[in-house]
């Protein structure tokens, strides 16, 4: 689980401090001859004595005192703040000097409750009597002696950004520091953390009966402003750096699998750290067909070695329906791992993933793209099934691609109309059977349902908080015997050109008259004319139509896209 710890930028004037007073911003270095460097110094409480503290600046160069000031007979002012600084600072309070009167690196300040005449300049660094510190630089090496003498832990960066002339250390809520513009006598304006992974993924090196290593990818945004460190209890950080790029990946190598890692990205805003579980590396077991996988163990990892076919793909989920001789599965891959395109007919051999079920449907959810088809153009036949069969034993056609006989009678009372999520009950001598539109993108949703007996084709599915089990016509290649219309095995009309705009051509062996019905695909009729082998259909906008042609004895309905 993703664990972030964000350092949220709080009003300092409304934060209480474990201590009487505390530094609250430094300004060391400016342009040219620094003549406004502060010290701004803050109690929680307004208007408080400083009776007792004084404040000793240490040079990092010999770590010992260059300048002690004595606060007897101050107070800070009605917002809790207290200024020493040079000559030009606005509304100082102690003035030190002209200019260059606080030094920028790495050097140290540090709040007393002691005696001024104990600190000499020369004095040498002490943390006895220490009320507060803070260790600080321009861009400079870490001063040990100045950190371990004021038990500090961080040596602040006022350049942590490239602005040291415009920019101060400023303290946050947490009692750390940032660097911003500086804020004298208001409100800190420390940025909170802009760092944010994105997502995790772990990959297996290799599958084999030892131990295997891992390799960790932590996609983020929100770096380039800060310099950060990265650290991970085991395995070698590598990949992007936030410090230099603002998004980018950061990479882990060597962990152990199955096992715990912590990665922590922190800075001066962030302190994020990302747990990460890594898998078991075991290569997954070998099934020959779809049957002997559905009845597998789920949350295992299998390879069907065996070619399925697709026979119903969809956008939702990335979804796949593969079936083979034995039975069918559907594919739910809503991490897109598989993005091979797949056209229903194409062949799939070697589908790596994880058995298991949702609502009562057994899934296999897909672990690798398993590549090119391995066949293409394979006819897709549906299996003939009664009603009397999908009631018997439903879970042996889950997921299959059947054809229901003899024809059914569709109970409209839901709905005129094949509307998306909505269950009609299909009926003939064997008994009833549910129908489902399931598939929200199928041509045929929004057109008339049948209102005679009808031959119903399409995909079993299963809802164990619904009702249990349905069929669902797939697509227009279904949805032509849903809507009553006769096909034949054989072409009887010619249609081109196709696609068109204008007029199309429709011919036949037949020289007599033909009668042509054009339907939107909501199922509205938009032309119902008798034409020899042209028709206009300058009136109609671009899109997909179904133009039934009748002749004699014969019909025929095709699609026909106008541009």
């Amino acid at each position: 689980m993703k664990k972030i710890t964000f350092i949220l930028a709080f009003l300092c004037s409304s934060f209480i401090f474990g201590q009487a007073v505390v530094i609250n911003e430094v300004d060391a270095d400016q342009t040219t001859t620094d003549t406004e460097e502060f010290l701004e110094l803050y109690t929680s409480t307004p208007n408080t004595s400083l009776d007792g503290y004084i404040v000793v600046f240490y040079n990092g160069s010999n770590d010992t005192s260059y300048t002690t000031v004595d606060l007897n007979g101050f107070s800070t002012d009605a917002n809790g703040y207290f200024i020493i600084g040079g000559d030009a600072v606005t509304g100082v309070d102690i003035a030190l000097g002209a200019d260059n009167v606080i030094q920028n690196g790495a050097d140290a300040i540090a709040i007393y409750q002691d005696s001024a005449a104990n600190f000499p300049n020369g004095t040498a660094v002490t943390a006895t009597n220490l009320i507060d510190a803070i260790v600080y630089g321009t861009s400079d090496p870490d001063d040990a002696e100045l950190l371990a003498g004021l038990n500090q832990t961080i040596q602040y960066d006022e350049n942590l950004n490239g602005n040291k002339d415009t920019e101060s250390l400023q303290r946050r809520p947490d009692n750390t520091f940032c660097t911003a513009l500086p804020t004298l006598r208001d409100d800190n304006v420390c940025p909170g953390c802009a760092f944010v992974i994105t997502d995790v993924t772990s990959t297996c090196d290799d599958e084999t009966p030892g131990t295997d290593t891992v390799t960790i990818e932590l996609e983020y945004v929100g770096g380039g402003s800060e310099t950060y460190t990265i650290v991970a209890t085991t395995g070698t950080v590598g990949g992007d750096n936030p410090s230099s790029v603002p998004n980018g990946t950061i990479i882990v190598t060597g962990v152990d699998e199955d096992s715990t890692v912590d990665i922590t990205v922190t800075s001066t805003s962030c302190n994020v750290t990302e747990t990460v579980a890594t898998p078991t590396c075991e290569a997954p077991n070998s099934v020959a067909d779809i049957a002997t996988l559905r009845a597998s163990t789920e949350g295992q990892s299998y390879i069907l070695t065996g070619e399925a076919l697709v026979t119903f793909t969809q956008d939702f989920r990335n979804q796949k329906f593969i079936e083979d001789a034995t039975a069918a599965i559907l594919i739910d891959d809503d991490n897109g791992i598989i993005t091979t395109a797949y056209e229903i007919g194409d062949g799939m051999t070697g589908l790596r993933g994880t058995l298991s079920s949702f609502n009562g449907m057994m899934q296999f959810v897909p672990e690798l793209d398993p590549g090119a088809p391995s066949s293409t153009g394979n006819t897709i036949t549906a299996q003939s099934v009664s009603i009397a069969d999908l009631n018997g034993n439903p879970e042996d056609y889950e997921s299959e691609y059947v054809t229901i006989t003899p024809e059914v009678t569709i109970d409209t009372t839901a709905d005129p109309n094949w509307i998306v999520g909505t269950v009609y009950e299909l009926t003939n001598a064997d008994g009833a059977f549910n129908f489902r539109t399931t598939f929200y993108d199928a041509n045929y949703i929004g057109q008339a349902v049948p209102t005679s007996p009808v031959i119903i084709a399409g995909i079993i599915t299963e809802r164990t908080d619904d009702g249990g089990y349905y069929i669902t016509a797939r697509d227009d290649n279904d949805a032509s015997t849903i809507l009553g219309i006769n096909r034949f095995e054989t072409n009887v009309f010619s249609m081109f050109p196709n696609p068109t705009e204008g007029f199309v051509n429709i011919v036949s062996a037949d020289a007599s008259a033909k009668t042509v019905v054009v339907f939107d695909l909501l199922g509205k009729q938009v032309i119902n004319t008798v034409i020899s082998d042209r028709l206009d259909i300058s009136a109609l906008t671009s899109g997909m139509y179904l133009v039934k042609v009748s002749q004699g004895n014969f019909s025929e309905t095709k699609k026909l896209i106008i541009k």
